[in-house]
């Protein structure tokens, strides 16, 4: 869009900006912006409208499945020792994770980790309990699910075993770096702000495409660099620790093991024993995951649902708790977090928006279709001047 003006400018039609940047790095960066998104920007535009999907994937997946997620009543009636037993009989695998009845599932989810195939993507079923009577409402293959593969599609494109969670993270960079890039080309002359992000009417179809091309990237702009950036932190963890230290140091990641347990043959503590001490531990807050011993893991990991948030926020802090006695051995729960670290456990809700509640959801929905108009009348732009170009040679 900025090379119609400059055409324009030399043609004598458009005075030259009073101030403007130098040529040059203007030319490499529209240049940059330009390749950037025609190469990339179809994989943004698919990025963007499955995240938008996927900020209401939850809701969709009860729309969709309504027999899943429909107990006889609203009492929750059953343990999570019931629960556990009745997801066990009606699937052997070992469950990996429990998710606790919320608004929008109010059931409960029991995830099974079947056997992977090394290098490809974890193989999990979902077994749904009736929390007011324990019956199996329903047994299925979490990871193909329609909404989970959406999910999938936006997080490693089908590709998890040709790096595709890479990929969408270079995504992420390529789309920080178009936002960051379309700013310095839009930004206006003094005077000119508010004409610079509307569409005008009774003007050229160039003209509507250029106005409609700034106007979308400036009011996206914001929402475009959060998701973004959290995106990237959320797939490079590794990468972007190292910054969040410069302002608040991350305490290291929990060890997964009690490296001197009791004596083989100590008898456990049940869930519930478990459950009651999560809660006496942390009074006031309700659970919302809780992750079993594994082979490889052998203590319990109890996550918190922060109260009054919205559903989508499905987690807030953790504790992991000895299964013999039940005391804690590591707490990350905000109370005990750096700014660092809560930076890095509110990543996913600054995401998908959840951290500013369903308006907030609703903002990063309607920015997820931001690429797609961008691509579009970016698109028609380039080739709107192509003809020009070819006769100028």
């Amino acid at each position: 869009m900025d090379e119609t003006i400059g055409a324009r400018r030399r043609a004598g039609s458009v005075p030259a900006r009073s101030g403007a940047r130098p040529g040059r790095t203007r030319r490499a960066i529209l240049w940059a912006h330009r390749w950037l998104g025609l190469i990339g920007g179809a994989v943004v535009v698919l990025i963007g409208l499955t995240g938008s999907f996927i900020v209401f994937y939850r809701e969709i997946d009860v729309a969709l499945n309504p027999a899943l997620y429909a107990p006889a009543s609203p009492d929750q009636r059953v343990t999570v020792t019931e629960v556990m037993r009745a997801a066990a009989a009606a699937d052997t695998a070992p469950i990996s994770t429990i998710l606790a009845p919320d608004r929008t599932w109010p059931v409960w989810i029991v995830i099974h980790a079947h056997e992977t195939e090394k290098g490809r993507y974890p193989n999990r079923w979902t077994t749904m309990v009736d929390p007011s009577n324990g019956t199996v409402l329903g047994r299925r293959d979490y990871v193909n699910a329609f909404a989970l593969k959406v999910y999938r599609l936006h997080f490693t494109l089908l590709l998890y075993e040709w790096w595709g969670k890479e990929l969408v993270g270079v995504v992420g960079v390529m789309l920080l770096g178009l936002s960051l890039s379309g700013l310095f080309l839009w930004w206006p002359r003094p005077g000119r702000f508010w004409r610079s992000v509307t569409v005008r009417k009774d003007v050229s179809l160039l003209r509507l495409v250029f106005d409609l091309h700034g106007a979308t990237g400036f009011w996206a702009l914001f929402a475009l660099t959060v998701i973004s950036i959290t995106g990237v932190g959320i797939i490079f963890p590794d990468v972007v620790r190292p910054i969040v230290g410069l302002v608040s140091q991350p305490t290291p990641e929990p060890s997964s093991r009690i490296e001197m347990p009791p004596p083989a043959g100590t008898p456990r503590l049940s869930p519930d024993a478990i459950i009651r001490s999560a809660e006496a531990a942390k009074p006031g807050r309700v659970v919302a995951m809780l992750s079993p011993p594994t082979e490889t893991r052998n203590i319990w990991r109890v996550q918190f649902r922060a109260d009054g948030a919205d559903p989508a926020v499905r987690s807030r802090g953790a504790i992991w708790l000895d299964p013999w006695s039940g005391a804690t051995v590591h707490d990350r729960t905000s109370d005990a977090m750096s700014m660092g670290d809560r930076y890095l456990a509110e990543q996913l809700w600054l995401h998908n928006g959840a951290t500013l509640g369903f308006a907030g959801r609703l903002f990063v929905f309607a920015a997820g279709f931001a690429p797609l108009a961008l691509f579009i009348s970016g698109a028609i732009i380039w080739l709107k001047k192509r003809p020009g170009r070819m006769r100028a040679s």
